[in-house]
């Protein structure tokens, strides 16, 4: 039997926060895949030097169960 967890997040540091708590409360040999994703919000016709679209995290994270 096999069971996913998704997360998502714009703040960087609370996404890896939260999937690495995930990863460590796991059984050892239970995790099977991790599928992640950065996704830009915003799209911008123009670029300026040090202004950079917020991007949502995402994780998809499948254990046995």
């Amino acid at each position: 039997m096999y069971e996913t967890k998704g997360f998502q997040s714009i703040d960087f540091a609370e996404f890896i926060r939260e999937v690495n708590d995930f990863l460590g409360s796991l059984e050892e040999g239970t995790l099977i895949d991790v599928k992640y994703n950065t996704v830009p919000l915003d799209i911008s016709t123009h670029a300026e030097y040090g202004v950079y679209p917020d991007s949502k995290y995402t994780a998809l994270i499948i254990v046995k169960k």
